[in-house]
């Protein structure tokens, strides 16, 4: 059984979507490859480009479990984000062991390329959702595959996803999302020529997202403020790419990043990546996803400049790349 998922970007809007603010998505070509085989007890999770395997009995899956959830009702994000990553697997099987039942697994996990940034824990999760209901002859909607997701990021970014993840990978295309109103497709008909820079340190979503939590425990108005700063900024470029005014998106991206920028949550790999679109004239640039490390998008006027941006960041050492948006959400093959 074969199934893949998208991976994500966050056009605008990450961090305060966690807050209830608006994010924008897409979907992007970079995917994850589950399959599915069966095995003796429990589930082993095999990591085809590390050449990696974590394997748990299926006691252990329901005591991790339990262990998550009366962390999450006692609102112990701390210890959550001490769980192992591949301990989300294990949340996520018994939430399906629960709908279609108990049958051992190994899972395969193939990525072309690290995902780290562009939600590729997500985009794992949606597939291995819908790659379990298939083997088990079972039916899942998308939003249902998007709430497990979901409740793998919950572990994996220690208690507080925005939801904005699962919900892109899950649905694919372009998406606006609210936590208070969930995800709405957003009709985008337009090529929009992005190139996804990579920082060279991985992503610290998990540590980024506690740490503004934090932040805000501490002094709440002027987290807020940022917030409110950075949903302003979102909204006008919302109304912008509807116009299909890519010139004012572009310059809503460097906003974002100035202002963000402020909750110390950048890097000096991913300023120079800024630093480098501003001096060759791309139209706009930023973080994408957790920042503290991952990926930056940099949008370009037309595919002619984004080919001519990828060979700069390239010779400034840079790994970066051309991709698309907007394509389908989590399928089977």
């Amino acid at each position: 059984m074969k199934v893949t998922a998208p991976s994500k970007v966050i056009l605008l809007g990450e961090h305060a979507v966690v807050y209830n603010k608006l994010g924008i998505s897409a979907s992007t070509a970079e995917s994850t490859e589950i399959v599915l085989e069966d095995i003796p007890d429990g589930i082993t999770i095999s990591y085809y480009r590390d050449k990696v395997s974590v394997a748990y009995s299926k006691q252990q899956v329901f005591e991790i479990t339990e262990k998550f959830y009366r962390l999450f009702d006692e609102k112990n994000f701390d210890e959550i984000k001490k769980m192992n990553f591949n301990e989300s697997f294990c949340v996520i099987y018994k939430k399906l062991i629960d709908k279609f039942g108990y049958r051992p697994i190994r899972m395969v996990i193939k990525m072309k390329r690290s995902l780290k940034g562009l939600g590729g824990s997500s985009s794992t999760f949606a597939a291995f959702c819908l790659a379990y209901a298939r083997l088990m002859n079972g039916n899942i909607t998308t939003k249902e595959i998007a709430e497990i997701a979901n409740l793998g990021d919950t572990v994996s970014h220690g208690g507080t996803p925005s939801g904005i993840d699962a919900n892109s990978v899950a649905y694919g295309g372009y998406l606006t999302y609210k936590k208070s109103e969930g995800p709405r497709p957003l009709d985008i008909d337009f090529e929009i020529p992005i190139i996804i820079v990579n920082s060279g340190k991985p992503a610290t979503t998990s540590k980024t997202v506690a740490y503004v939590r934090k932040q805000r425990e501490e002094n709440q108005e002027f987290v807020d403020s940022i917030m409110n700063n950075l949903d302003e900024i979102t909204n006008n470029a919302l109304s912008a790419l509807k116009e299909k005014d890519l010139k004012t998106v572009g310059k809503l991206m460097y906003d974002y990043y100035e202002e963000l920028k402020k909750m110390k949550i950048s890097t000096d790999e991913l300023d120079k990546i800024i630093n480098i679109s501003r001096e060759n004239n791309a139209l706009g640039s930023k973080p994408t996803g957790g920042w503290g490390g991952g990926n930056c998008l940099v949008l370009a006027e037309n595919s002619e400049k984004a080919q001519e941006l990828v060979g700069i960041y390239k010779k400034n050492g840079f790994d970066a790349f051309i991709t698309k948006l907007g394509v389908s959400g989590v399928k089977d093959d």
